[in-house]
């Protein structure tokens, strides 16, 4: 194969011809790979809670008032190196990141809110999770289902399809475990082009064509319900894949747009079974922050039984996070470029969500 020269020398990526990428990796590999998965060091860790204490004495107990601090409020230290390094694994490299050890014990909930916020700012710019406003999402499960055409998957407590979210990259801060289950999967788009490719390439021409996939009710009176987006999406010599079986077979249910194919939930079914075959899975732990590429990976998490008491129940934190000189948006991104934001919508920082 003859492979041209992207002007970043990077590959050039050719719709009908495999992919040769960084983030191209099976589940075995990733797993056998150490470079994607940092531990804290003392120095990292000492340094990050004085920061985070010095942030929270300033906000008077009031976490909105983090929407008015810049990168220059948060001086990252050690850190700063480590936040360098993700970004490079995100950008350049497997399209996955794993910190592990922010000593959650040691802050209080604004302090660790506080350190997670600082770390997105050196990394990108913050979006909206939900009508809401809420620019960090709290996944939990607040009793919702999940085959209901406006209830999102991260409010319940189901098993998930691999999907990638509305923004370049997310971050997962993990607060509580469940009492069981909650495996976080992951797998290489990338991959599963490619096998696409060599396995059954009758089907790329559906899945470079557009679905219709649902806004859940998420807008305003006078937009359509749903948008379209291709999943193998050849932007600027770079493959940039979006994926979320729920949200494309829900739009296609909407009365409004046009039925799903055959065709169409053949090449789902196809490619969320190659998930199943190339995915790594991880068990997340109480001060987790997994960072993900969403134009090269997706991910799920399996079902998970939660604590009875309110206060020991799974959360996890959600950053989502627009990403200076990254991959080009695909058009399901690109739809969400200024978050989940609405005519109504007002940005907020909550602690707790009330659901």
């Amino acid at each position: 194969m003859t492979v041209e020269t992207a002007a970043a020398g990077r590959s050039t990526a050719v719709c009908g011809q495999p992919v040769d990428d960084s983030a191209d990796w099976t589940g075995a590999e990733l797993t056998a790979r150490t470079d994607w998965r940092i531990g804290a060091t003392a120095a990292e860790t000492a340094h990050l809670v004085d920061m985070a204490r010095a942030v929270a004495a300033r906000l008077d107990g009031d976490p909105n008032r983090l929407l008015d601090a810049g990168r220059a409020d948060f001086d990252l230290g050690p850190f700063a190196g480590t936040v360098d390094a993700m970004l490079g694994l995100l950008r350049d490299g497997p399209g996955v990141a794993l910190y592990r050890g922010l000593p959650m014990d040691d802050l209080t909930p604004l302090e660790a809110m506080a350190a997670y916020w600082g770390m997105g700012l050196h990394m990108g710019a913050a979006q909206s999770n939900n009508p809401e406003g809420d620019m960090i999402g709290h996944v939990l499960d607040t009793g919702r289902d999940y085959d209901h055409p406006k209830h999102r998957g991260y409010q319940t407590s189901a098993t998930m399809d691999y999907h990638c979210d509305q923004t370049d990259a997310v971050g997962l801060l993990c607060l509580r475990t469940a009492k069981s289950g909650g495996l976080s999967k992951i797998v290489s788009s990338v991959r599963l082009y490619n096998e696409v490719l060599r396995r059954r390439p009758d089907l790329l021409g559906v899945l470079t064509a557009p679905y219709c996939w649902t806004k859940h009710g998420e807008k305003d009176a006078d937009e359509r319900p749903y948008y379209e987006s291709p999943v193998f999406n050849f932007l600027d010599g770079r493959l940039c894949t979006a994926f979320g079986p729920q949200h494309m077979i829900k739009g296609h249910a909407l009365p409004e747009a046009p039925d799903m194919t055959a065709r169409q939930n053949e090449a789902i079914d196809f490619v969320w079974s190659l998930a199943e075959e190339h995915h790594a899975a991880m068990q997340f732990e109480r001060g987790d922050i997994q960072f993900l590429n969403n134009y090269t990976a997706l991910h799920t998490r399996t079902a998970f039984e939660d604590w009875p008491e309110p206060e020991r129940k799974r959360v996890l934190w959600r950053l989502w996070l627009r990403i200076p000189d990254f991959r080009p948006a695909t058009p399901y991104s690109a739809q969400w470029a200024g978050g989940v934001s609405l005519s109504e919508t007002r940005q907020q920082i909550r602690l707790v969500y009330p659901g």
